[in-house]
């Protein structure tokens, strides 16, 4: 069973390689596969860009239920078992559409790449942690460890975060670079001795006696995870990026009425039972139509507003050199287009999202 996830590599990966940002260990099945990503512009297929993580697992509802088909569209989910390899597809012209976290938006966006935020799946809320060993009780033991996660994704920024909580820096610990599916399963094997994870990984590492020494559930709004459109699908084919964000909502609609097929969808997709995808999903607070029109267009100061979120964001990847600058407030808000929220919540209602911490306690 492998484990993995999504990444804030567009920070470091675009500090990194700027010349690319110019531009569950699942079931493999032939059209989900990254090996197949490859896009051209006379093909209508639109290909969404998926890797592991709770809050995007609903698109395999919309799948398995052809609500992409019955909203007029024809997608295809390319699914990456390492998220940065998402995020260079995208970025190299070979997906339409990216399952991604705030957090790798930033830095893309300020050296000019062409796309907007068009859907906010959810928020992290306990699905991105830190996991040790059992004999360590708290971050600070953690100095001189040998800590896993992956280079330049969200579960660094993450890490970074916790040891901030904490005064200490990534110098203060033994940090090991390897993907979030070798992590969780470098801590299982007792090789490491810590790892930031995020679900379904968390859950098996915890299951197997690790603990939980800091999550997302202590830093709400800190990681929320969205749907991005290249900037040419939003003008040229309007209809085709609605159709897609209403077949998400037809997904979480779906969920809330037929949590048990909905869960195995999901479950196969990620290679694990319906009870450890009932687990995952706890850790995550997936967002309603309302929730949205709220993220997009409050204009408040506070995590629940993502251009908020992203300001936040920003100041601390500067204080840690993974960008050059903190953006304005405007440029921000430049990065979402919440027009295609609003023309689906005029059509239809807002459905209460799924309640997933009571589906993992059933």
């Amino acid at each position: 069973m492998k484990l993995i996830k999504k990444a804030i590599s567009i920070i470091i990966l675009s500090v990194l390689s700027l010349s690319i940002l110019a531009g569950c260990g699942g079931s493999k099945t032939t059209n989900e596969t990254a090996s197949n990503a490859t896009a051209t512009s006379s093909n209508k297929k639109i290909k969404i860009g998926v890797s592991e993580y709770p809050g995007w697992m609903p698109w395999y509802i919309a799948q398995g239920e052809d609500f992409f088909k019955k909203n007029g569209v024809d997608v295809e989910l390319v699914w990456f078992p390492v998220y940065s390899d998402s995020i260079q597809a995208f970025n190299s012209g070979n997906l339409d559409m990216l399952a991604v976290a705030l957090s790798d938006t930033i830095a893309p966006y300020l050296k000019g790449t062409d796309f907007k935020i068009v859907l906010s799946n959810d928020n992290s809320a306990g699905a991105d942690a830190l996991v040790a060993k059992p004999e360590y009780s708290n971050i600070k033991d953690l100095k001189g460890k040998t800590v896993a996660t992956e280079f330049g994704t969200i579960e660094h920024f993450f890490l970074l975060k916790a040891l901030e909580k904490e005064g200490m820096k990534e110098s203060d610990i033994n940090l090991v670079n390897m993907s979030v599916d070798d992590a969780g399963a470098a801590l299982i094997s007792g090789s490491v001795d810590a790892a930031a994870l995020w679900e379904p990984a968390t859950g098996l590492a915890k299951a197997r006696g690790n603990k939980v020494l800091y999550s997302s559930e202590e830093t709400p709004g800190l990681i929320p995870n969205l749907l991005i459109a290249k900037g040419d699908m939003i003008k040229n084919n309007p209809d085709q990026v609605e159709a897609v964000v209403n077949s998400y909502f037809d997904s979480l609609n779906f969920y809330s009425k037929n949590p048990d097929k909905s869960l195995a969808y999901m479950a196969k997709q990620c290679g694990i039972s319906s009870e450890e995808m009932a687990g995952s999903m706890s850790g995550s607070k997936l967002f309603s139509i309302n929730d949205n029109i709220e993220a997009m267009t409050q204009k408040a100061e506070n995590m629940k507003y993502i251009p908020y979120a992203a300001l936040e964001t920003s100041k601390f990847l500067k204080n840690v050199n993974m960008i050059d600058r903190v953006p304005t407030m405007e440029e921000l808000e430049g990065m979402i287009d919440p027009s295609f929220i609003k023309k689906i919540s005029e059509k239809r209602q807002s459905e209460p999202a799924p309640e997933t911490k009571a589906q993992s306690n059933k």
